[in-house]
């Protein structure tokens, strides 16, 4: 099962490569009341916040539906990666995987609809310095997430050709909580101001085509 399941995330990667792509696309991660890993839908392997930071982050491992298909892993494409987040935070959330196993959990708890976090794919503008990409991901990401309370986990996925150009568009992803990460009484509940209508992801897609545009013209 788990071959077939890796064959098709596969299959559904190479089939998307070949369509567009938007310039800024957010999503909700929700494993929708699964109580296994399908092999249905061109998402499967990210049905959980779990799997989308493995993804992003190019490593191998579990969620809570076991094994993740890892045909990702080998890509070559992680340029930079990083967490951006408030200054008071619990320490054993500053890094790996606990935060999103948690968001993965309360989420699970609220049916068909749970929301564990929001994932974004957002293009990167030309720079001369590829490492500038890291500045301006971060510099963003704490202006316009961060400053709102919430903890983004990011990766910049770029791969240059034999001739030092780049194969495809170089791009970044964005993991952002959805969730109370606080402890206190609202801890794994819904943020309701964190990408929770049209309005909010419009707003913050506005933000970042507004940033790199300015900051790819000032070079």
């Amino acid at each position: 099962m788990t071959d077939t399941i890796t064959m098709l995330c596969r299959r559904e990667t190479a089939v998307q490569a070949l369509r567009p792509r938007p310039p800024f696309n957010a999503r909700p991660v929700c494993a929708a009341g699964r109580e296994s890993r399908s092999a249905e839908g061109p998402f499967a392997t990210h049905y959980t916040a779990t799997a989308s930071w493995l993804y992003i982050n190019r490593i191998s491992g579990s969620d809570r539906f076991g094994k993740v298909p890892d045909g990702y892993v080998e890509r070559g494409d992680l340029l930079a990666a990083g967490r951006c987040h408030p200054l008071k935070i619990p320490p054993q959330l500053r890094s790996g995987d606990a935060l999103w196993r948690e968001a993965d959990a309360a989420a699970s708890l609220e049916g068909p609809r749970g929301i564990a976090a929001t994932h974004i794919v957002a293009d990167l503008p030309p720079v001369d310095d590829p490492a500038r990409w890291a500045w301006l991901v971060e510099t963003f990401a704490f202006r316009h997430l961060v400053d709102k309370g919430m903890i983004v986990d990011w990766a910049v996925h770029a791969r240059r050709d034999a001739e030092g150009g780049w194969i495809g568009t170089p791009h970044v992803h964005l993991l952002a909580t959805a969730r109370f990460w606080r402890p206190g009484g609202r801890h794994g509940a819904r943020h309701w101001q964190w990408f929770a209508n049209a309005g909010q992801t419009r707003a913050v897609e506005d933000a970042w085509l507004q940033f790199v545009g300015a900051r790819a013209t000032a070079g």
